[in-house]
């Protein structure tokens, strides 16, 4: 299902003052209430074609085979690694994620609408659980940001994942211990993501990995077949680093690093 119709009604309402037009007492001209009126038509026609996200059939992520590289060339769903044009501002949606640095909060159209459908998804699946945090994705115009070797072309997001009881602080990423790992909800966002077919790859601490591959087969959520395409082969320090889906990153314990692929599918050029 394409959710564009959803995410743009919700920055609209956001964006053009509705909610506080309708806390207010609706005042506003009448262009003001036409515009609020039609994003709520738009949010209301994309809640209609699917109550609730449909997780059934097999995982739909990206093939860890090598994919064909697009030069940012202007083409129609190239991208860069390098830079990040016409990108979006993930919208400020409390109810959803919180953001840690709105500043560098900027990312592809594919990247952003992953990420409001994530947030989405974990209020309607998991309701308990606290808005997940998101941390750095790019600048406004991409380029090099302090503190990351990536998240330079509007396809890199940091992600928090959740402690016991479905517990993330807001605005900040907090140490989890494999023992606190809330399995089930970090693998329901891990599981929406990849089920998305966006994703490129996503890095976590191995321990963590080790625990979620582990809680996944014994659930019988996922097939032997699913288990090594997605995680990475155990073995030796190259292997957790460049096999799978899913794989092993140093100082990733409290969150996770998420690559989406350029809109047109394919991985993005150098």
């Amino acid at each position: 299902m394409d959710r564009r119709p959803l995410t743009t009604g919700v920055r609209k309402l956001f964006r053009g003052g509705c909610v506080a037009r309708f806390a207010g007492g609706w005042l506003g001209s009448d262009v003001t209430r036409v515009v609020c009126l039609l994003s709520l038509l738009a949010i209301a026609a994309a809640f209609a074609a699917e109550i609730g996200p449909s997780l059934e059939g097999n995982l739909v992520v990206a093939s860890p085979e090598p994919a064909q590289d697009v030069a940012d060339t202007g083409a129609f769903g190239g991208c860069s690694a390098q830079s990040l044009r016409d990108g979006e501002q993930l919208p400020d949606l409390p109810y959803f994620y919180s953001r840690i640095a709105p500043g560098s909060s900027y990312g592809s159209t594919t990247m952003i609408d992953l990420l409001v459908d994530a947030g989405r998804h974990m209020s309607w699946a998991m309701p308990k659980a606290s808005p997940f945090a998101v941390g750095d994705i790019s600048r406004p115009a991409g380029g090099p940001l302090s503190g990351h070797r990536s998240h330079r072309g509007g396809i890199d997001a940091d992600v928090g994942i959740y402690k016991t009881g479905g517990f993330q602080a807001r605005h900040q990423f907090v140490g989890v211990a494999p023992s606190e790992l809330d399995i089930a909800a970090t693998w329901e966002l891990m599981r929406f993501m990849l089920d998305s077919g966006k994703v490129e790859f996503i890095l976590l601490d191995r321990a963590h990995i080790a625990t979620i591959k582990a809680w996944t087969l014994k659930q019988g959520l996922l097939s032997e077949d699913d288990v090594a395409r997605i995680f990475p082969i155990e073995g030796s320090r190259d292997s957790w680093l460049r096999t799978g889906i899913v794989r092993h990153a140093p100082h990733h314990g409290d969150h996770m690093h998420v690559r989406v692929l350029c809109g047109d599918g394919t991985r993005a050029g150098l």
